[in-house]
This record gives C-alpha cells, sequence and structure tokens, in this order.
C-alpha cells in the first residue's frame, strides 16, 4: 500500500516512522511544504494522555524521549 503523510511536523513524521515499523511492506512518503533547512524555534508539548500512547505504542521511541526531554511538571491548566 502507498501511504501519503502531509506534513513533516512531530506527528507527521512520528505516524510515517510507527506506520513503517509496523508494516514494512506499506510505501511511506512525507511530504512537507518547507525547506529541509527551515526552523522555527518553537518546543512540541505533548501531555500525559499523547506520552502515554506513545509509550503503548512505541516504548523503545518513549524511553529515548524521557532520557532527552524537558519536563515541566508545574504547569497548571484552568478553563472554564
Amino acid at each position: 500500500m502507498r501511504v501519503a503523510v502531509l506534513g513533516g511536523g512531530p506527528g507527521g513524521l512520528y505516524f510515517a516512522a510507527l506506520l513503517k515499523q509496523l508494516r514494512p511492506d506499506h510505501d511511506v512518503e512525507v511530504f512537507e511544504r518547507n525547506a529541509a533547512d527551515d526552523t522555527f524555534g518553537f518546543g512540541v508539548v505533548l501531555s500525559d494522555e499523547t506520552l502515554g500512547g506513545i509509550e503503548h505504542a512505541d516504548p523503545v521511541v518513549f524511553e529515548r524521549m524521557a532520557r532527552h526531554f524537558a519536563r515541566w511538571d508545574d504547569i497548571d491548566v484552568h478553563y472554564r
């Protein structure tokens, strides 16, 4: 099966990598509109629920992330 992933951000890249890991026979291609060297200087914030999903789907990647990512545990979210 041929799969086109639109967007080379964290979600698109992780989806492509996980799909290829789960289905090596699939032809997975990522399309990104920005140039390869473009950077935007922002971080990626992942919720505990998202991290739990990554841990469930790919424990090896989760452990690497846990060793190298910075965590901000002192954030409170208030909403109405």
